[in-house]
């Protein structure tokens, strides 16, 4: 090729580039392109391409890719009702000692575990024993979001998890230990008992009130109230809060004092479960720290606890209720109030609320009253 003058060298170079194909983007083979497919969410094309890759002849196209494209096509077959011949096919594959690993690196992209997280979680619980070893690599590993994802599954794999979780009860790791006896709580199987008592002495306080709230919930009270109840002051909030937690939803007959004491605590989770637990001992005593929680606490949760356990406690309730009633124009507390009194049903109540149904302009309040009128007995 004859180089004019005055031609400068890099057009010649652009221009033999564009002669022989240099420069030019790699066609993407059916993997790419299938897994390109799956990311966005266009199933069909993704089955379509990543089918054909596997179908492909050359050995060398295949390696490395095989196992990830029949991950991709495992779960959507899952989610297809007319693949599931394919789907339990694609399965009995995928069940190698990687194959399950596999399946769980997916949710490492977050569209993808967004998107299809029940359904590899499914796939990984019908892996089995396969599929605890990725599970509990993710559950203690550094990623808040797949740990929580991995905790959830191995609750819901259940019996298989079980031995894998125990042994991480001696992990030097507290977060670890902790996730641990969560899952094993969730779990609840009897097994796990006599493990979860020799950690009643852990060195960590958290993992101590949640040993005692699992061991609680699986039938063995005598050992474990105390620890609970103590706990309810402990200095580390996350450890009080398991153990109001525990106390609202299993713990018979807490006692009132220290719930009274929970309700003024500067955590909102704190005060949520402190008023739940005030709900479930019915006393009068609570009635005023709870409506003073409707005037000024600032967290809707709290408020909405401090509600419903005014409805619980009942009788007691009506008469600080109605004076408040007849105080206040806001529309908001004006509408929890209407609502306890419908539930707590009071014929107390009958006046001042058609009272707040005749002379409220506000449309909402007035079905909101309305409908409390319609909960009393006549």
């Amino acid at each position: 090729m004859i180089v004019r003058k005055g031609v400068s060298i890099p057009l010649v170079i652009m221009s033999l580039a564009l002669i022989f194909g240099c420069g030019r983007p790699e066609p993407k083979d059916n993997f790419q392109l299938g897994e390109e497919y799956f990311q966005a969410s266009d199933y069909i094309q993704a089955i379509m391409r990543l089918e054909i890759w596997l179908r492909e002849d050359d050995p060398d196209n295949l390696a490395g890719h095989n196992d990830k494209a029949r991950v991709m096509l495992l779960v959507m077959y899952h989610n297809d009702e007319t693949r599931q011949q394919l789907y339990e096919a694609m399965f009995k594959k995928m069940q190698g000692k990687s194959g399950m690993a596999v399946v769980l690196g997916l949710v490492e992209n977050r569209t993808t575990r967004s998107r299809l997280g029940n359904s590899i979680s499914d796939i990984l619980v019908k892996g089995g024993d396969l599929s605890v070893p990725p599970l509990m690599k993710y559950m203690n590993g550094p990623n808040p979001k797949l740990r929580i994802y991995a905790l959830n599954t191995l609750i819901k794999l259940g019996k298989p998890a079980i031995g894998s979780l125990i042994q991480t009860l001696d992990d030097p790791d507290q977060y670890s230990r902790s996730r641990a006896v969560e899952a094993l709580s969730a779990i609840g199987d009897k097994s796990a008992i006599k493990p979860l008592e020799a950690k009643l002495n852990d060195p960590s306080g958290l993992v101590r009130v949640q040993v005692a709230a699992a061991l609680y919930g699986m039938g063995q009270t005598n050992a474990t109230r105390k620890i609970i109840l103590d706990a309810l002051e402990d200095e580390d909030v996350h450890t009080r809060r398991v153990a109001a937690r525990t106390v609202a939803e299993i713990v018979d007959d807490p006692p009132l004092k220290s719930a009274m004491k929970a309700l003024n605590d500067t955590d909102a989770d704190m005060r949520n479960y402190a008023a739940q637990i005030a709900g479930k001992l019915r006393s009068a005593e609570a009635v005023q720290p709870l409506i003073k929680m409707l005037l000024e606490d600032e967290n809707d949760n709290v408020k909405a606890s401090a509600a419903d356990s005014l409805g619980k406690i009942g009788k007691p309730a009506v008469k600080p209720l109605i004076n408040l009633l007849e105080e206040t124009e806001a529309l908001d507390l004006n509408l929890r109030l209407v609502r306890i009194l419908g539930k707590i049903g009071d014929k107390r109540a009958v006046k001042p609320l058609e009272k707040v149904y005749k002379e409220t302009p506000n449309p909402v309040l007035k079905d909101a009253t309305a409908k409390a009128l319609n909960e009393i007995p006549i």
